[in-house]
């Protein structure tokens, strides 16, 4: 899987993403959020959060090949895999907790997070190692 996007929209989706963590906090501050425009606050920040997890997985990197492709796909997989142990560990406190929506609040946003976090530790290891490869001798 290949980026679609370009390189710029990986530091975009960082910014946006930090951006979502501070306004809503700063506007609560301000006295901007209140009982009838609460969920539309959340409602947008849950939608920079999408685009901007979106913006940054799925950017193009400056040395983008055939590797990157298939790093970010091992990225998916694993990033799969740890969102299903997240998913049935909700679900068991949900019904522990007796409150099954518990599970399916943001599970969609976990996922992208855990896969851009996978993403960005394969993507930094794979580079590390070519620089490591390349200098020896």
């Amino acid at each position: 899987m290949k980026g679609i996007l370009p390189v710029a929209c990986r530091i975009a989706g960082y910014a946006l993403l930090i951006l979502s963590v501070f306004v809503p906090l700063l506007m609560y501050m301000f006295g901007q959020v209140h009982d009838g425009n609460l969920i539309y606050v959340k409602l947008g920040i849950k939608l920079v959060v999408w685009l901007s997890l979106f913006m940054i997985f799925l950017s193009k990197v400056k040395d983008e090949a055939e590797e990157t492709a298939c790093l970010r796909s091992k990225a998916m997989k694993y990033a799969l895999y740890i969102w299903g142990v997240y998913y049935i560990v909700m679900l068991i406190k949900g019904a522990v907790n007796q409150d099954l929506q518990v599970a399916d609040n943001s599970v969609g946003i976990v996922y992208l997070i855990i896969c851009v976090i996978c993403w960005e530790f394969l993507y930094q290891k794979h580079r590390i190692e070519k620089t490591f490869r390349k200098n020896k001798f």
